[in-house]
């Protein structure tokens, strides 16, 4: 099984840590870098599923949002119009994707969506991490979505590294999770019937410190039995 996983375009540590979460939960899993800085679109051929990475923020122009520009962080215009094809191509071919931070947000506006640009100017509370080691807040799962199936819970914990945070929900997409704050923390199909596995997470699965809880394992094994199910169609 090989994960295509979308360059963060930051140290190779930070690449690393999403490929090892595939590793660690899903056996024999390979994992292949799809990045817009070394030409490798052409990778996805090999991909069985699609999993965007975190990273920098999506221009704000590309949900219509010009005037907000200078509230973006690390923006890479070229990363985010990759995604955008990347991302495409994988809905068309019926792949698996699982979003994470700016994974979800730059999904969402693939859709039609819009982000917040930043949260602590638009009056909400600091998801930064800051200097601590993993900053944590709760979340509230919608019951009876796909996610709810997957942690098992309608209340949990999870890390929080971000200051952009989706606004508008795509075309297709409802909100599965929200943090204590009222923030969408998930996104995924409003109607899957017939549509390759979507799940798209605010927080870091990755980076968490209990990478064997429902919050981070539970996300990485579904992807993985959704490859599989796929497989023997």
């Amino acid at each position: 099984m090989i994960i295509g996983i979308t360059d963060p375009m930051r140290d190779p540590a930070t690449y690393e840590m999403y490929a090892a979460l595939a590793r660690q939960w899903i056996s024999g899993a390979e994992v292949q870098i799809l990045s817009c800085v070394s030409g490798t679109f052409s990778e996805i051929d090999r991909c069985d599923a699609l999993l965007l990475t975190g990273g920098g923020d999506v221009h704000p122009k590309f949900y219509s949002r010009d005037e907000d520009a200078h509230l973006a962080r690390e923006v890479k215009i070229g990363r985010d119009m990759f995604e955008f094809d990347i991302i495409r191509e994988a809905m068309e071919r019926g792949m698996p994707v699982m979003g994470i931070c700016r994974g979800a947000q730059v999904f969402n506006v693939a859709m039609g969506g819009s982000l917040i640009p930043d949260l602590e100017a638009a009056g909400f509370s600091s998801h930064r991490r800051g200097d601590a080691p993993e900053r944590l807040h709760g979340v509230n799962i919608i019951e009876g979505s796909v996610l709810n199936g997957i942690v098992g819970v309608t209340k949990g914990t999870v890390n929080s590294s971000h200051h952009q945070a989706v606004e508008a929900v795509g075309r297709g997409l409802r909100v599965a999770a929200r943090s204590d704050d009222g923030i969408i923390e998930a996104l995924e199909w409003e109607n899957p019937a017939g549509k390759p596995f979507l799940l798209l997470v605010q927080w870091h699965p990755e980076r968490m410190s209990d990478t064997a809880g429902p919050f981070s394992r539970n996300l990485i094994e579904r992807l993985a039995s959704e490859v599989r199910a796929v497989r023997t169609l």
